[in-house]
């Protein structure tokens, strides 16, 4: 008899991981590729348009300073123009991928990475303080987001190919793929947190990226002399240092926000704002050249012995306001090389003053530079982890890991309170998308029978020959919304549909006809064993609040009501919780409350959409159907058919310049969760407003439940009412200063 050879099966896990594999190093290919090509087109355009001149001007300026004044005011005027079809690619782009990972399941606009790369050349190739890593992470995060709907991947998938591609693109041009693996999982917050689900993916992208960037012969951005560190008493300089890159960093972090504030505030026109920043820029590099562009020429001379110490001084505030101008004014540049060059001339500095003042430790500078360039950059991005690890990999050593891991995080702890990025959240609870995924987990592993307790409360019911003058008073008498029919044998019938109910008590001379019988609508019914998410679903499909529960044989148990689900989700949360036996907080709901509605998550599910550029109310709510972050299988075209209904009631226009359609939404597909999404008009647009003030600002609220409802958009109507979010949304701020503002007027609103 032949043997047989064993079946081999390949399970679905090995298989998915494989075909995960093979999508991230594709995309280290497509991220590498495409910083061969910025990189070489950036150093072309800028070699041939910007004038090589001396570090520091000396003597009369000539007609060559002249070009260096104006050069950078025309890229902006570039910016400006094309960030009218995308302003998200405005500034160094870091904080539009942290904002799509935390708060957009991973989904860029396929424009974003066309728009980001001219934006970007014109930016750098005419002189502006920026770096190209920050826009190659933009536009490979994008290409990473545009692969993830055609693998057909998962949200939580989708989110790591985003970061996976943000990483590739820093990790190829920075020739660092390590820190930039890292990096892509620790900038997501402002807190000592890493998001270790990144991690892989970027990894594995980063490093076919940096290798496809060796192979095409990229040399190293500057060559690091052999660094030591041999004595512990040189990390009381070391402290010195830290302190010093903070402080600068603090600085640094508060000019660029004034300037972003000041700009945003004002009634400078946004396409027009790089253009002014960009004559800022031209105004300090006709003084110090050197700061132009990426500026690292400027580490080369802060790793020369020869370069006198007050230089290195006048380059790093030369340098930082200058990057201030181009990036704070909207330009399409990163902060990170400026954040290497500034943090390394302070680290000359530093280290000469150093050696000088303590020539027993034999200090040498030169590690003082290499040092400061990851403090700087630690401080300013609350990113300390990953910068220890980009000193080794500048270095080709890891002689400096115990004075870069002092003052990395030194520095860190010294200017953690503010961040460059606003995007970021505190840590990984705080993430929106893990909230929501949190919830559902455990919804999926309660069953209904323990949401109504033991017992669970005894249902009101009716019998099918209850006349309506008793039924109504059933209905005024009781909390309940659903009420069952049963026949004379207890078995469920059905329900009483209320809106019949509430149409035949405005008929006249017909309430002695009508029984219960008359109203009885189908019941929708949820198993006593079912998950309370499926319970959640059934809920959100039929538009009802409560729904009758049944045992297996059809028996009534009960009424699960969504206070029930929601209350029983706290209590296994506050069970799981560790804790001393003290009461819950101030302010958390107990089992007899209703929880108030989160504006701020309903707010963030929906999206901030600035720069809505439609000239009719019509147009705008198609526009910002368009571009809104639905929840999948929403169906757009019945969303804004029911947009145009509920304007065609009027009402929506509230004045003060706000917009709020609010249509019925029960029955609309994927309508999971509410959402309100937020329209920042371009231009005022026409609305029937009660003052006759055109709109600026509309906001779309969608929602499953009538309270729920009108809970939330009496939140929104108050929190509107609010001169701080009026003025935020007026100067067009970023979606996170406008969620952390609502955020901080929801308790003072709070039933």
């Amino acid at each position: 008899m032949p043997l047989r050879r064993p079946h081999l099966t390949v399970s679905h896990e090995a298989r998915s991981m494989g075909r995960l594999l093979g999508v991230y190093g594709a995309l280290g290919v497509i991220a590498g590729s495409f910083a061969i090509a910025f990189a070489w087109g950036v150093d072309q355009l800028s070699g041939a348009l910007v004038p090589h001149l001396p570090p520091m001007l000396d003597g009369w300026p000539t007609w060559h300073h002249l070009a260096v004044l104006v050069l950078p005011a025309l890229g902006g005027l570039v910016v400006g123009g094309l960030a009218r079809f995308a302003p998200e690619v405005m500034g160094s782009g870091i904080d539009h991928v942290v904002d799509t990972y935390l708060r957009h399941r991973g989904a860029m606009r396929r424009r974003v990475p066309w728009i980001k790369g001219l934006a970007s050349v014109a930016t750098l190739s005419t002189g502006g303080s920026a770096g190209i890593e920050g826009p190659v992470g933009q536009i490979s995060a994008a290409l990473g987001s545009w692969l993830g709907p055609r693998f057909r991947l998962s949200a939580a998938e989708r989110r790591g190919l985003v970061m996976a591609g943000f990483a590739a693109g820093i990790g190829a041009v920075f020739q660092a793929p390590m820190a930039a693996a890292i990096f892509a999982a620790e900038v997501l917050y402002s807190d000592m947190d890493i998001e270790h689900e990144v991690l892989v993916p970027a990894i594995i992208a980063s490093t076919v990226a940096h290798g496809l960037f060796k192979v095409a012969g990229a040399p190293h951005l500057f060559v690091v002399p052999s660094v030591r560190f041999d004595s512990g008493l040189e990390l009381l300089p070391y402290t010195a240092l830290g302190v010093a890159l903070s402080a600068a960093a603090v600085l640094f972090v508060l000019g660029y926000r004034r300037l972003r504030t000041r700009l945003r505030g004002s009634t400078v026109p946004r396409w027009l704002r790089p253009a002014l920043g960009g004559l800022g820029v031209g105004v300090v590099g006709v003084v110090f050249p050197a700061v132009l562009g990426r500026g690292y020429g400027i580490i080369e001379l802060a790793l020369s012995p020869l370069t006198p110490a007050l230089l290195l001084l006048g380059l790093a505030i030369a340098k930082a306001g200058a990057t201030i101008f181009t990036v704070g004014s909207g330009g399409a540049g990163g902060l990170f090389a400026p954040s290497l060059v500034i943090g390394g001339a302070l680290g000359g500095l530093i280290g000469r003053a150093a050696a000088e003042l303590l020539p027993g430790l034999a200090i040498e500078p030169t590690g003082f530079v290499v040092v400061g360039m990851a403090g700087f950059f630690a401080a300013v991005s609350n990113a300390p982890l990953s910068t220890v690890i980009m000193v080794s990999e500048l270095s080709g050593s890891y002689a400096l890991v115990v004075p870069a891991l002092w003052v990395c995080t030194l520095s860190w702890l010294l200017a953690r309170k503010l961040s460059l990025f606003d995007a970021q959240v505190a840590t990984r609870v705080d993430a929106p998308f893990r909230l929501a995924d949190m919830m559902g987990a455990v919804l999926h592993r309660m069953t209904v029978r323990e949401a109504l307790g033991d017992p669970p409360p005894a249902p009101t019911t009716v019998p099918p020959n209850l006349p309506l003058r008793e039924l109504v008073a059933r209905f005024a008498h009781s909390p309940q919304a659903v009420f069952p029919i049963l026949d004379g044998a207890g078995r469920l019938q059905g329900v009483v549909d209320g809106r019949l109910l509430r149409r035949t008590l405005a008929e006249q001379g017909v309430d002695t006809l009508l029984i219960a019988n008359d109203f009885q609508g189908p019941a929708v019914t949820v198993p006593a064993g079912a998950s309370l998410h499926d319970a959640i679903t059934a809920m959100s499909n039929t538009g009802f609040d409560e729904l009758p529960v049944v045992e297996t044989d059809g028996r009534l148990v009960g009424i699960l009501s969504r206070r029930q689900v929601v209350n029983a989700y706290h209590r296994r949360m506050l069970d799981r919780a560790p804790g001393d036996g003290t009461p819950a907080p101030e302010g958390y709901p107990s089992d007899e409350q209703t929880l108030s509605v989160d504006l701020a998550a309903a707010v963030a599910r929906g999206g901030v959409l600035p720069d809505v550029a439609a000239q009719s109310p019509d147009g705008v709510m198609a526009e910002l159907v368009a571009r809104a972050d639905l929840a999948a299988g929403c169906d757009r075209g019945e969303l804004l058919s029911l947009l145009r209904a509920r304007e065609a009631l009027m009402s929506t226009g509230v004045g003060d310049g706000i917009a709020l359609p609010h249509p019925h939404a029960e029955h609309l597909t994927g309508v999971d969760a509410p959402r309100v999404i937020i329209g920042l008009l371009r231009e005022p647009v026409a609305w029937a407003a009660p003052d006759g003030q055109p709109v600026d600002t509309v906001c779309v609220l969608l929602c499953p439940s009538g309270d729920v409802h009108l809970e939330l958009l009496g939140a929104l109507a108050r929190a509107l009412h609010d001169p701080t979010l009026r003025a935020l949304l007026r100067a067009h701020a970023p979606s996170a200063e406008i969620l952390a503002r609502i955020s901080a007027l929801e308790p003072a609103h709070a039933p």
